[in-house]
């Protein structure tokens, strides 16, 4: 069985991971366009007028934000990120081309040529993972996010488990100066000689 701990660091990190892998696969060429004696790539954001990018820079705000919200912040933060998700997977799976005219105004900058031909490239699958991937993740958040940890629970101290009487301050440094431990479950009491 997977603890709270463990769940919190994968689904931060399947998150990280996805917005990373978003991002690199958008900055790759999605597609290229061969005149008769030259040819351009388009990258994912080329594509996409900048869609691509846009949404791995999101999904990388929501890692980020992850690790600051609690309770159900967390799970409305997944919706979101599963939300992301789909739309990454869409604009993966779609694989947009650029338009006719911006491919023909590329392409008369290092050809003469005005015809062209538009290739696609496997990139875009590698989108549609980080889009699964991000999904996975925001699902994993939205289960498990509840029993999570905070950050300050690491720091709290169970006092039904270890009481501790209220002790004056000068008490706690003749016990130091003694040689005792004033952070024992047993407060000092006074010396002989007070």
């Amino acid at each position: 069985m997977i603890t709270p701990a463990r769940s919190r660091i994968a689904g931060l990190a399947g998150v990280a991971l996805a917005g990373l892998l978003a991002l690199i696969v958008s900055a790759q060429p999605w597609w290229r366009a061969q005149g008769s004696d030259a040819g351009v790539v388009f990258t994912g954001t080329d594509a996409t007028a900048g869609l691509s990018q846009a949404l791995g820079a999101v999904a990388l705000a929501g890692f980020l934000l992850g690790l600051a919200l609690r309770g159900c912040g967390r799970q409305v933060l997944a919706g979101l990120l599963g939300v992301v998700g789909v739309a990454i997977v869409v604009v993966g799976g779609f694989r947009f081309q650029p338009d006719s005219d911006a491919v023909r105004a590329r392409l008369q900058q290092v050809s003469l040529s005005d015809q062209f031909a538009l290739t696609g490239t496997p990139w875009p699958i590698g989108y549609v993972v980080a889009g699964v991937l991000l999904l996975a993740a925001a699902a994993m958040i939205m289960i498990t996010a509840p029993s999570w940890p905070t950050r300050t629970d690491r720091f709290r101290r169970d006092r039904a488990a270890t009481p501790v009487e209220e002790a004056e301050p000068i008490d706690l440094w003749k016990a130091m100066d003694s040689g005792q431990d004033p952070t024992a479950a047993e407060p000092p009491g006074r010396t002989k000689d007070s």
